[in-house]
């Protein structure tokens, strides 16, 4: 018998640096336990967006004996408990980035457990092929991003789930960090340290990928979780580095009726060849093959260095030398509606394509949208 985590707790799991090494830290194939060659990290896509499905298809071949002991269990009525020392274990691997309560999922109103650190979620739906990864320890399953999305496709709006979709997709995660904070009284500045989360992008190979994504949801096409999955995948990227990256490929490319500027989804980090003697590439941070246009974005374009300055100038021509359209996007953008609305339509220009303003969702409404796609996916769940 196994704890088998869901949903939010199982998000918290793969958008933090505490269970990575589940996935591929230790280079072991999921499937068959053998260990396969250790790899270079991918420069940017579409490397990375391969390596990912390469991970993601093995593992959303295995079917665990746990899991299908849960399908039994909801079909028999026999009781499948989670267990105490098994949550323990996860808020203590979790150190900060799980939240308690644990969210555990049960098959039955006979295997609830009442504890103070859980919460059991009823599913007497047998999990589909792949849906779970091994924890660390004995009697531990935790929802692989795949489920956990199809778990919260109807507790998040679309676009949070789209945003959700893209961390799980992504070369960054989310980590605690002692960060200097001044404040002022009587006796002048003083200087303290709190510890926030902040997000970190090292990852070589994210936790999942858009086909592992739309997948998992055609498994469950008749579903209204599926159905709404499905949607949200439509308008998530792969391999976004950083949560403004997101943010802004997201306020770009959703819906109109959902306060995006209904433009063609990026690809993002992409690596574009310079000089194919040499082998010299350049990532673009946000890039349309299409019409060659790259958006970089620097969020410290107001603030930096002249080396900076100097390396951020040489990247530029490198792009444009090869017929790329360059444009650079700010923290401003993220800041200032009007600023992302000049940009938004910069970038349809270039795209040959008219951005209807008339047709944009209210400024309020965009606004809101553009601030809470600068908060993590889950921050109202939690």
């Amino acid at each position: 018998m196994a704890t088998i985590v869901e949903g939010l707790t199982a998000a918290q799991c793969w958008t933090c640096d505490r269970f990575y090494g589940l996935f591929f830290g230790e280079t072991v194939s999921l499937e068959m336990g053998n260990r396969i060659p250790k790899l270079r990290p991918p420069l940017g896509n579409p490397d990375t967006e391969e390596r990912a499905w390469w991970l993601a298809s093995d593992r959303l071949g295995v079917v665990y004996e746990e899991a299908l002991a849960y399908a039994e269990a909801a079909e028999s009525g026999m009781a499948f408990k989670p267990s105490k020392p098994v949550i323990e274990r996860v808020l203590e691997q979790g150190a900060g980035m799980v939240d308690a309560p644990i969210r555990v999922m049960v098959p039955n109103k006979a295997s609830r457990l009442s504890a103070a650190d859980l919460t059991c979620c009823l599913s007497s739906t047998a999990p589909a092929e792949g849906s779970f990864v091994r924890g660390p320890g004995e009697g531990l399953l935790i929802a692989g991003p795949e489920l956990a999305v199809l778990q919260l496709a109807l507790k998040l709006p679309m676009p949070k789930l789209a945003e959700l979709i893209c961390e799980l997709c992504s070369t960054y995660y989310y980590d605690l960090a002692e960060v200097p904070q001044l404040s002022r009284n009587e006796d002048g500045l003083l200087s303290r340290v709190e510890v926030q989360e902040c997000a970190r992008s090292n990852r070589p190979v994210p936790v999942s990928c858009l086909r592992a994504m739309e997948w998992f949801s055609a498994q469950s096409a008749s579903s209204k979780a599926g159905r709404a999955m499905a949607r949200a995948v439509r308008y998530a990227v792969d391999g976004s580095a950083s949560p403004m990256e997101t943010a802004l490929a997201l306020m770009l490319c959703l819906p109109k009726t959902a306060g995006g500027y209904g433009l063609p989804k990026p690809q993002m980090n992409r690596v574009l060849p310079l000089d194919a003697e040499t082998g010299r590439v350049r990532v673009a941070d946000l890039f349309w093959p299409e019409a060659k246009i790259a958006v970089e974005y620097d969020s410290d374009a107001f603030h930096a260095e002249k080396e900076k300055l100097r390396r951020d100038a040489l990247r530029r021509n490198q792009l444009e030398s090869q017929s790329v359209t360059v444009l650079t996007a700010t923290a401003e953008h993220l800041s200032s509606l009007a600023a992302l609305d000049e940009l938004a339509g910069q970038i349809a220009r270039a795209l040959g394509r008219s951005l209807h303003r008339g047709r944009l969702a209210a400024a309020g409404e965009r606004a809101a949208l553009l601030a809470s796609l600068k908060q993590r996916s889950i921050e109202g769940l939690r």
